[in-house]
């Protein structure tokens, strides 16, 4: 039996947190969460996530973008925020290390066919 890639969700609402974990438990993956930028830049250190679902806007405006530069490119990260349409305008999301933003809410079977697309061209490299 094949070890489950582990999901890391840093979101500063527990609801969302809650719903992703469902979502993403479904779809066969371990998940891993935070509440903060602060808790989810300890829990990429100590449980080497296989891939990061980031928000933007937590205990700073920007906290999500500056976590996702800490991070780096070694780690997928996707931002999803209820501001993310608003967000690639005004932040230039090409500059940073993340794959993707998406807009909250994202339904379920989406979100888990970009998780899937992520991880697999990860695994490739």
């Amino acid at each position: 039996m094949s070890v489950p890639h582990t999901i890391l969700v840093i979101d500063d609402d527990a609801d969302i947190r809650e719903n992703l974990k469902i979502v993403l438990e479904s779809g066969g993956f371990r998940v891993v969460s935070a509440e903060s930028a602060t808790a989810g830049a300890a829990l990429v250190a100590s449980e080497k996530p296989d891939l990061v679902l980031l928000d933007i806007i937590m205990e700073e405006v920007d906290a999500g973008f500056v976590l996702a530069e800490k991070i780096g490119p070694n780690v997928p990260v996707v931002l999803l925020s209820s501001i993310a349409d608003s967000a690639v305008k005004v932040f230039d999301a090409n500059k940073l290390p993340v794959r993707e933003v998406l807009q909250k809410p994202v339904k379920p079977a989406v979100l888990l066919e970009k998780v899937n697309r992520h991880l697999a061209a990860t695994a490739k490299k």
